[in-house]
C-alpha cells in the first residue's frame, strides 16, 4: 500500500516563483494547530482511494459452462453471465471470432447471437460491454483516469519481497463479488501450483546456473530472489494452515510441540524443544533462539555463495503466539536407509544410543575451508564419545548431510558463531536479585564478529606499518655508511651494477608491501561449550577461546560505547523501537544488551541521551509485551483472539479508562481473562529483569503519557503482527467540561503574543469550532465505550516472515564504486555507476524491494546537490512509493523519503506540494515517536522556511519556535545549537515586522555566543551585526511611526479649521508620497548610510532574500549532526 497519490492530490505540474504571492496563499498549514497531537483516525489520507469506480454489478462464469464438445468445434470457448449497472442480466459466448450476447438464459441454453434490439458483438469483450451498457462505457473511462492517476509502482505486485501490511487500516467495505471465489482457479488451475513444486530442486537448480559473466551473474541473483520470495509466501501460508490446525502431523501420535508436517512440499517443525536437544541450554527458550540462529547461519552461507555446498531453503514464521520453521526438503532424507546421510559433524544415533558420534568428509571439509575464509571460522579439533579426535571447521552441532541428489547440505547452523562469553559468565547465573537467564545460548552476531576482525586487522596494518618505516629508517643509515665505504672500493662493471640495483629493489618493494593475506584471526565456534577437545590441542584451544574472550570484551567495552558515542553526536538518532533495534544488530550488538544501554544513557550528563533512554525502555516494554501475548495466544481458539488481544491492551494502555477491564468472552475460563492491570505491569517488570537485566522503573508502565500511548500501541502491534481499526481511541475518561477547558487552553497557548495578521481571528475561531467538534465527538465516544479497546477493533492478525534472502554483492558494489566516484570529484563516472548499479538493482530485486528503494534514494540525493531538480524529484517519488510498499506506510525510512520529497519539490517551485508532503510526515512522526524527538526540529525548520518564502510569516514564526524549544530540550537553554536557533528566529520575527522579539531573540542569540565561543568567533561578530541592525531597523520604524502620526494629525487639526466635521484618513497616494519622505528624513537622521551592516534601507523582498542567503549557515550550525539518515534532511540547507 503506497499513500503518495492520496497525500499529493493533484501536483503541480508547472513550478511557481514563490515570489509572485502578494499575500501568503492558502497552504496545508492553514488554521493549523501546532499544540495538537496527531490523530491515528488520520492515519490513512482521507484521498485515498482504494475501491475503484464499478462498473458491472457482477461478471463471473455462466452455469452452462464448459462448452459441450460439438460446440467446440464451432469456437464456442466460454459462456459468461453479466449483470449490468442498469441491472439487465445478459448471457455472453466467448468464440475464437470474438464476443456476442446469446439468447441463453437461466433456463433455456441457447449460445447463439441474438437477434433484437438487445443484439451486440465485437472483438472485444470491453467494446461489446460499452454496447450494452451505457453505464459501463461512462464508469470505463473513470476507471481508466483512476488508474492513470497512481504512479505506476503503486499499482505493480510485490513479488520479490514481503509487502509491507499497516498495522492500524480503515476496513473497506466487503462487496459482493461472484467472481472472487473463481479467482484462485483462474490463477492456479484446479491443482495449486505449489503443490506440485519441488521447492528444494528450484532452489539449488538455480543456485548452480553459470555466473561466468556479469549478465549470468545478474540473471541467477533475479531467479534466487525471486524463487526465495515465492518459498516464503508459501511457507507462510502453510504455516498459518498448520497453526489453525488444517494440516494432519506426521507423527500425531507424539506431543504437539515434537509434530512435524509436510505440506505443499515443505516440511515444517514448531520452534519447541519437543525432543529435548536444548533441555541443558535452556528448553523451549533455547529453542526459540536457536531457529532464528539458524536463520542466520543459512543467510551467511548464501551471502559467501561458495560452489559445491547447499543450505535449504529455510523461513521462520511466528503467527498467534507460534513459531514455525519451514525448510525445503532434502531428497531421500525420508527414505530407510541402513546408514546414516550424515558424512560430517555430529551424529546423533537416537535416544537408545547414549554415544555420540563425529563423521569426517574430506570433500566436506575442503569445500567448508572456503566458507571459514568468508566467515572467519578456525578449524579444531574435537574429541567424540568413543575418544576419536576429528578436526572440523564448523560446529560440533553443524551437520553436513549428502542428499540422494549428489549435494552436499549443511544442516543446522544455529551455531555458526561463538558464544558470548562475557555475558555467559558474568549475566546469566541469578545474582544481586536477578534471576537467572533464560537460556545459555547466548551467541555473538555475525556483524559484531565481521567488526572486530577489521578491528584486529587495522590494528596489524598499523603495526606492520611502523615495523617497515623502522626497517626503512635502518636501512637508510646502513646505506649512509655503504656510501662512504663505496668511495673506497673499486667501481664495479656497469651491467652487474645495475643488475644488483633492480635486484636490490624488488627485495626492498616486496618487505614494503602489506599483504592483507597474510593476517589471520579465526573464531572456533566450539570454545567454552562442553564440547570435548583432545588433550594434545589444549595449546590451541586456549589460544582459540582468548581469541573468543576479546572478541566478546570488545562488544562491552568499545561497541555498546561507541553506539552510545553515535547517539550523541546524532550520527545515529533512532525514531522507535525498530530502528533502535537495527542500530544494533547492525554493529554486531544483541538485545539483551538493551537494559545495559539504558543504564549508560541515564547515566549520561545531560539531556542529549533522553529519548535514547526512553526509547530503550519503551522497546523493552513492547517485546515483553509481545511475549506475554504470544503465550496468552498460544493454542487459543481463533474465536477468542481479538478478545484476548483487546482485553491485553485495555490492561496496558486503557486502565485509566476503565480501571478493572473484563474479558468479552471471560467466561470461558482461558488464562489471558486472568489478567489485570496490575499483574500485567508486573509480568512486564519480571521480563525486563529476567531478558534484559534492568530494573524497569515501578511507575513507567503505568504513567505512560497519552502522546507515548500510539507510538507504544504501534510498535506491539507490528511486533505481534496485530491490524487494528485506524480510529481515535480513548485513553482516558473525557467530560464536556474537561473537552471544554482542553480547547480554552489550546487556543489561548495557540495565540501569539505578537500583534496578529489580518483575519487571524475567524482563522483561530475555525480553528476552535474545529477543535471543540472533535473533542465533542470524543466525548460521545467515551461514553459508549466501557474500555478503550474492543474485539471488534482487532481486525486480523498477520504471520511475521523472516527469510534468509543474501544481498547481491555486484549492485553493491557499483553502488559503492560511484560513491568513491563522486567523493573523488569524478561526476561523470560517479553517475554513470550509480546508474549502472540501479540498473543492477532493478534487475536483480526488481523495483518492489528495499534495496532498490534506497538506491532511488541515494540517486535522488545526488541529482538534488548536482541541481537537477526534476530528476531528484523523479526519482524520491519511486523511493517514497518503494518504502511505503515494502519496508510500511509509516516506517522511518518511508518518512524520511517524504521529507526529503518536500524539499526537492520545494527546490523544483511547488512549495504548495511539498508542505503536503510534510505535513504528512511530521503527522506520522508523532505516531511514532510522539512529539519533541531531537531530528523533528529539522522537520520544523524546514515548514518554516517554506513558509517563509510564501509570506506566511506568522506561521513560519511558530515553527521556529518549536524547532527552539526541541532543541531545547534536548540540548539545553545554552547551546551552540539553541543559540542558532534563537538567532534564526530573530530574522523570522524580522521579517514579520515584529522587531521588539527580533532583538529579543538576537539578544540572547549573542549572549550565548559571546558566552560559548568568545568574541572573535564569526558567528558571534555575526550575531552582534544583526542585533545592530534590527536595533537600528526597529528605531527607524518606531521614528516613522511617530512622523506619520504627527502628519495624521496635523491633517485633521486643517480639516477642522476648513470647517468639516469629520476627519478622513490619508489617500493611497498620500500616504506614500508622505512614507516616502519621511523614510528619506530618518535615514539622514539616523545616519543610516554610515552604520556597518545596517539592512534597514532593503525592502521587504531584498530583506527576506539577504536572510534566507544566511540562512544555510545557520540551519546548518542548528543541525549539528552526521550520518546518511540525517543528512539527507539537510537538503534544504544549500
Amino acid at each position: 500500500m503506497s499513500f503518495l497519490s492520496a497525500v499529493s492530490g493533484h501536483i503541480e505540474e508547472t513550478p511557481v516563483d514563490n515570489s509572485t504571492y502578494e499575500t501568503a496563499p492558502a497552504t496545508v498549514y492553514s488554521s493549523y494547530d501546532l499544540k495538537a497531537s496527531a490523530s491515528l483516525s488520520d492515519f490513512v489520507p482521507r484521498g485515498l482511494e482504494r475501491t475503484p469506480v464499478q462498473c458491472v454489478k457482477s461478471i463471473a462464469l455462466s452455469g452452462w459452462n464448459p462448452p459441450p464438445h460439438n460446440l467446440r468445434l464451432r469456437g464456442d470457448l466460454m459462456y459468461l453471465i453479466v449483470t449490468t449497472l442498469e441491472g439487465e442480466t445478459v448471457q455472453i459466448t466467448s468464440t475464437a471470432t470474438g464476443f456476442h450476447v446469446s439468447k441463453a438464459t437461466s433456463n433455456n441454453f441457447d449460445p447463439t447471437p441474438r437477434q433484437d434490439s438487445k443484439a451486440a458483438s465485437d472483438h472485444s469483450l470491453i467494446s461489446l460491454l460499452e454496447k450494452v451498457s451505457p453505464m459501463f462505457a461512462t464508469n470505463f473511462k473513470k476507471l481508466q483516469e483512476f488508474i492513470t492517476r497512481h504512479h505506476m509502482l503503486e499499482v505493480l505486485p510485490v513479488t520479490t519481497a514481503q509487502p509491507a501490511y499497516p498495522w492500524a487500516i480503515q476496513q473497506a467495505p466487503h462487496t459482493f463479488d461472484p467472481t472472487r471465489p473463481s479467482e484462485a482457479y483462474l490463477n492456479y488451475g484446479t491443482d495449486s501450483v505449489d503443490s506440485l513444486r519441488d521447492w528444494n530442486d528450484e532452489l539449488q537448480s538455480h543456485r548452480e546456473l553459470p555466473r561466468t559473466n556479469l549478465q549470468e551473474r545478474v540473471m541467477r541473483d533475479r531467479f534466487m530472489n525471486k524463487i526465495n520470495a515465492d518459498f516464503a509466501e508459501a511457507a507462510a501460508r502453510g504455516a498459518m494452515d498448520i497453526v489453525n490446525g488444517n494440516v494432519i502431523p506426521l507423527n500425531p501420535l507424539e506431543s504437539e510441540e515434537s509434530h512435524m508436517y509436510v505440506y505443499n512440499s515443505i516440511f515444517f517443525s514448531k520452534g519447541f524443544d519437543g525432543r529435548n536437544t536444548f533441555k541443558k541450554l535452556g528448553g523451549d527458550d533455547a529453542a526459540h533462539v536457536a531457529t532464528g540462529k539458524d536463520l542466520e547461519g543459512v543467510r551467511s552461507l548464501n551471502g559467501a555463495d561458495v560452489e559445491g555446498l547447499y543450505t535449504l531453503g529455510t523461513v521462520v514464521v511466528d503467527y498467534k503466539g507460534v513459531r514455525v520453521v519451514a525448510q525445503s526438503i532434502v531428497p531421500g532424507i525420508f527414505r530407510q536407509q541402513e546408514e546414516s546421510s550424515i558424512v560430517y559433524g555430529s551424529v546423533d544415533n537416537g535416544p537408545d544410543v547414549k554415544q555420540t558420534e563425529v563423521k569426517h568428509d574430506e570433500k566436506f571439509h575442503e569445500v567448508l575451508g572456503e566458507v571459514a575464509k568468508a566467515l572467519h571460522l578456525s578449524e579444531h579439533a574435537i574429541e567424540d564419545d568413543n575418544g576419536k579426535s576429528t578436526n572440523l571447521w564448523t560446529s560440533f552441532d553443524t551437520k553436513g548431510l549428502l542428499g540422494a541428489d549428489g549435494r552436499r547440505y549443511l544442516l543446522d547452523l544455529y551455531r555458526l558463531s561463538p558464544v558470548d562469553i562475557e555475558f555467559l559468565e558474568n549475566d546469566v547465573a541469578a545474582k544481586d536479585g536477578m534471576p537467572e537467564y533464560p537460556h545459555k545460548l547466548t551467541l555473538m552476531r555475525p556483524e559484531l564478529i565481521q567488526l572486530f576482525w577489521e578491528h584486529k586487522l587495522r590494528a596489524w596494518i598499523q603495526e606492520r606499518a611502523a615495523e617497515i618505516q623502522k626497517r626503512a629508517e635502518e636501512k637508510k643509515a646502513l646505506e649512509g655508511e655503504a656510501v662512504i665505504k663505496k668511495d673506497k672500493e673499486e667501481t664495479k662493471e656497469e651491467d652487474k651494477k645495475e643488475e644488483a640495483k633492480d635486484e636490490a629493489a624488488a627485495e626492498a618493494n616486496s618487505e614494503d608491501q602489506v599483504n592483507i593475506l597474510d593476517f589471520e584471526l579465526s573464531f572456533n565456534v566450539d570454545a567454552f561449550t562442553s564440547v570435548k577437545t583432545p588433550s594434545d590441542s589444549e595449546d590451541a584451544k586456549a589460544q582459540q577461546e582468548k581469541t573468543v574472550r576479546e572478541a566478546s570484551k570488545f562488544l562491552r567495552e568499545n561497541v555498546i560505547a561507541v553506539l552510545l558515542q553515535d547517539f550523541t553526536a546524532y550520527v545515529v538518532s533512532p525514531i522507535d523501537g525498530g530502528s533502535l533495534t537495527k542500530a544494533m544488530h547492525r554493529r554486531g550488538i544483541n538485545m539483551r544488551y538493551l537494559g545495559r544501554i539504558a543504564n549508560l544513557a541515564n547515566e549520561n550528563k545531560g539531556p542529549v541521551l533522553v529519548h535514547i533512554h526512553y526509547l530503550a525502555m519503551q522497546e523493552m516494554v513492547v517485546r515483553s509485551v509481545k511475549r506475554i501475548i504470544r503465550k496468552a495466544l498460544r493454542g487459543l481458539p481463533t474465536t477468542h483472539v481479538a478478545d484476548c488481544i483487546s482485553h491485553i491492551l485495555n490492561c496496558l494502555l486503557g486502565h485509566e479508562l476503565n480501571a478493572k477491564p473484563v474479558a468479552t468472552l471471560a467466561q470461558d475460563g482461558h488464562a489471558y481473562a486472568a489478567i489485570t492491570p496490575e499483574s500485567l505491569r508486573d509480568s512486564i517488570q519480571a521480563e525486563t529483569l529476567l531478558r534484559y537485566r534492568f530494573q524497569l522503573p515501578e511507575d513507567f508502565v503505568k504513567n505512560i503519557s497519552k502522546e507515548k500511548k500510539v507510538p507504544m500501541l504501534r510498535d506491539i502491534c507490528l511486533r505481534a503482527g496485530i491490524q487494528i481499526d485506524a480510529r481515535d481511541y480513548i485513553f482516558s475518561p473525557l467530560t464536556t467540561e474537561s473537552s471544554e477547558a482542553a480547547v480554552n487552553t489550546t487556543t489561548e497557548s495557540a495565540t501569539p503574543a505578537a500583534p496578529s495578521k489580518k483575519g487571524n481571528n475567524s482563522k483561530q475561531d475555525k480553528l476552535d469550532k474545529h477543535h471543540h467538534d472533535k473533542q465533542s465527538r470524543k466525548v460521545a465516544k467515551s461514553k459508549k465505550r466501557s474500555t478503550t479497546f474492543q474485539p471488534n477493533d482487532v481486525l486480523t492478525l498477520l504471520p511475521l516472515v523472516k527469510q534468509a534472502t543474501a544481498r547481491s554483492n555486484y549492485a553493491d558494489e557499483a553502488f559503492e564504486a560511484g560513491k568513491t566516484s563522486l567523493a573523488q570529484g569524478r561526476r561523470q563516472l560517479g553517475l554513470e555507476l550509480l546508474l549502472e548499479s540501479l540498473a543492477l538493482h532493478e534487475q536483480t530485486y526488481g523495483f518492489l524491494h528495499p534495496e532498490t528503494a534506497r538506491c532511488y534514494q541515494a540517486l535522488a540525493m545526488i541529482y538534488y546537490h548536482a541541481d537537477e531538480k526534476e530528476v531528484a524529484v523523479e526519482f524520491q517519488r519511486k523511493a517514497v512509493i518503494v518504502s511505503e510498499r515494502t519496508m510500511g506506510v509509516d516506517s522511518p525510512e518511508a518518512l524520511h523519503n517524504y521529507l526529503n520529497l518536500g524539499l526537492f519539490e520545494h527546490a523544483a517551485g511547488r512549495t504548495l506540494t511539498a508542505l503536503k508532503y510534510l505535513k504528512h510526515a511530521i503527522q506520522y512522526w508523532d505516531l511514532i515517536y510522539g512529539k519533541n524527538h531531537p531530528d523533528s526540529s529539522t522537520a520544523d525548520n524546514n515548514v518554516a522556511v517554506m513558509l517563509q518564502s510564501l509570506k506566511d510569516f506568522e506561521t513560519s514564526c511558530a515553527f521556529f519556535e518549536r524547532a527552539k524549544e526541541t532543541q531545547q530540550l534536548a540540548h539545553g537553554q545554552e547551546h551552540l545549537i539553541v543559540a542558532n536557533c534563537h538567532h534564526v528566529l530573530a530574522k523570522a520575527y524580522a521579517l514579520k515586522a515584529d522587531f521588539e522579539t527580533a532583538i529579543k531573540e538576537e539578544q540572547l542569540a549573542y549572549d550565548m555566543f559571546l558566552k560559548l565561543t568568545g568574541p572573535e568567533d564569526m558567528r558571534t561578530k555575526e550575531a552582534n551585526v544583526w542585533l545592530q541592525d534590527l536595533k537600528l531597523t526597529a528605531e527607524f520604524t518606531a521614528n516613522q511611526e511617530s512622523l506619520e502620526k504627527a502628519l495624521l494629525e496635523q491633517q485633521q487639526q486643517q480639516h477642522q479649521q476648513l470647517g468639516i466635521s469629520k476627519a478622513t484618513s490619508l489617500s493611497a497616494a498620500a500616504a506614500a508620497a508622505s512614507k516616502a519622505a519621511l523614510a528619506e528624513a530618518a535615514i539622514r537622521t539616523a545616519n543610516v548610510e554610515a552604520q556597518v551592516g545596517t539592512k534597514g534601507h532593503l525592502s521587504l523582498n531584498e530583506l527576506m532574500d539577504y536572510i534566507n542567503d544566511n540562512k544555510s549557515n545557520s540551519a546548518g550550525e542548528a543541525k549539528g549532526k552526521k550520518g546518511k539518515a540525517n543528512a539527507s534532511k539537510r537538503g534544504n540547507k544549500k
